[in-house]
């Protein structure tokens, strides 16, 4: 079986020295530790674009590897972003089921870090998050943001995972957190774009706490979307430096 965990980290700025002198030796701590392949992908890699943002890359490199045969039935993949760092690296995020994810702190089932068991289920995953024809026909829909009370398209700001939630059905936001609805958000937003059924979504998908995914922190971040923020600085296991915040923080949680 093999196991492997990539990460892209394409950067012209700062940050890249961040990463490179931080983050990466801090994955490859946490792969050696679990038996994962390292794998990064920096600027001297090519890759071209698709849909014209880097962000699909986190699905269509795992389809170009089940289409290559690079990975098996069996085999794990797992991504993570480049903003985030594995404060504790005794924690796994493996899981028996078939994907794993967390919701973050933000309250979003998030695609910051998920990891994939290769199956027929996830095989199947990876094609409909990347269905052309789901892509054109909800690229443009209108949905409203229910904090801000305004219309936009939720699959231009947030694209993968934006096409997950209409795969499972769940609302595009929540100030309420998730982890309080049934099923933890699925189907809290039902419609004909809806893939699977719950039982399916029971059965094959894990959510870790938000201790995996920490993207708010007092003193850190704006914390404008701080709803999941009962996590300790103690249980905290990845912190996620997102939506643009400063990466000098992560010298805030070496241990």
């Amino acid at each position: 079986m093999k196991k492997i965990l990539f990460v892209i980290a394409k950067y012209n700025d700062g940050r890249q020295k961040i990463f490179d002198e931080i983050i990466s030796p801090r994955n490859k701590h946490y792969c050696d530790k679990h038996g994962f392949k390292y794998v990064e992908i920096k600027n001297e890699t090519q890759l071209t674009l698709f849909r014209n943002n880097p962000t699909w890359w986190k699905f269509t490199i795992v389809k170009d590897l089940i289409d290559s045969n690079k990975v098996t039935d069996g085999d794990i993949i797992a991504h993570i972003d480049a903003d985030m760092y594995f404060v504790k690296d005794d924690v796994s995020i493996e899981t028996p089921k078939s994907f794993s994810y967390s919701i973050d702190s933000g309250n979003t089932h998030c695609m910051g870090w998920y990891s994939l068991k290769i199956n027929e289920w996830t095989k199947n995953l990876v094609k409909n998050i990347l269905s052309d024809e789901r892509f054109n026909r909800l690229n443009d829909k209108v949905t409203i943001h229910d904090r801000f009370k305004t219309y936009s398209s939720f699959w231009h700001d947030f694209r993968e995972q934006a096409s997950w939630y209409s795969l499972a059905g769940i609302k595009r936001h929540s100030d309420k957190p998730f982890w309080e609805y049934p099923n933890n958000g699925f189907y809290s937003q039902y419609d004909e774009n809806v893939i699977y059924t719950i039982d399916e979504l029971k059965e094959n998908v894990e959510i870790f706490k938000t201790s995996f995914n920490v993207t708010e922190w007092v003193g850190e971040s704006s914390c404008e979307f701080n709803i999941n923020n009962n996590v300790k600085k103690e249980d905290v296991v990845i912190r996620h430096f997102a939506g643009g915040q400063d990466w000098n923080n992560v010298r805030n949680w070496i241990q």
